[in-house]
């Protein structure tokens, strides 16, 4: 399956939209457009996963490493809406302690930065 990406506003946050699964040959494609989503480290942007219906550990490795960036840079990271199957792999490797997990969009962009 193919990954598909979107961009779009939600007042100072910039919501990424992900469908499809994310692997090893498509992460590329996400971290193109998150490069284009948040160029500058102060960016705040929201990862919305709630079509993700796969990740692996390069999806993984990808979505900590923009928290890493953008945590160092002033910005945020936040993910929103992950599927059960998504959601527990951050819980097993006890990510979900240290990266910003939200039930959804609307939450994760009302929380202050």
């Amino acid at each position: 399956m193919d990954l598909q990406v979107r961009s779009e506003a939600h007042g100072t946050w910039k919501v990424v939209v992900v469908s499809g699964e994310l692997d090893a040959e498509t992460v590329p494609t996400l971290a193109d457009h998150l490069e284009r989503a948040a160029p500058e480290p102060v960016g705040r942007v929201v990862v919305d996963l709630a079509d993700l219906s796969f990740m692996d550990s390069t999806g993984l490795a990808l979505m900590v490493d923009w928290h890493r960036r953008l945590d160092a840079g002033g910005g945020r990271l936040r993910l929103a809406s992950l599927r059960p199957a998504v959601h527990k792999l951050f819980r097993l490797t006890d990510l979900t302690a240290v990266m910003s997990i939200h039930d959804s969009v609307g939450q994760a962009t009302a929380e202050p930065a």
